[in-house]
């Protein structure tokens, strides 16, 4: 190992500082939160762990520091394209031509459709389609679905029909 073997005994009587045996709670500490998390975590959300949670104000430096000592990475989560394609003549003519002023009660509606994330770890969505009277803002309907899909939309409008029989 090309140490000689005064310098080997005296490391080895040496004591871990204070600062070695600090290292080694928190290193402890950031694999259990990090696995905790999945493999997700990351340096910066393990250090507001650290601070929020046990109370141990760390640089994000030595944090970064101890994950790489323990081979600890996170799983980069890729944003995905969530917005739907479309091709050819599959859309509406636009009637409003951004024109969101309503004079009078159902002259105009507008619709959409959002996700929510809920769960635990915020791993399921549902989806919320909503139709709007422009007039005052007041949602005429709603509806939540596990899907994103056409029949929601149609049933939220229907939904919308039904509760103004007039239109």
């Amino acid at each position: 190992m090309k140490v000689s073997r005064s310098g080997y005994y005296k490391w080895k009587i040496t004591p871990r500082s204070a600062r070695q045996v600090e290292n080694e709670q928190i290193s402890e500490i950031i694999r259990k939160e990090f696995h905790k998390s999945g493999d997700k975590a990351g340096y910066r959300t393990i250090t507001m762990t650290l601070k929020r949670k046990y109370n141990i104000q760390c640089n994000h430096k030595r944090v970064l520091r101890l994950m790489r000592s323990m081979n600890l990475k996170s799983i980069i989560r890729r944003k995905t394209k969530g917005c739907t394609i479309v091709r050819g003549n599959e859309f509406e003519e636009n009637i409003l031509n951004r024109d969101f002023k309503a004079d009078h009660i159902n002259e105009k509606w507008v619709t959409d459709v959002t996700y929510l994330k809920y769960g635990e770890n915020e791993e399921h969505k549902a989806y919320l389609s909503a139709v709007k009277d422009l007039y005052n803002g007041e949602i005429i309907s709603w509806m939540v679905s596990k899907t994103n899909d056409n029949p929601l939309v149609m049933k939220t409008i229907k939904a919308a029909i039904e509760a103004n029989p007039g239109v």
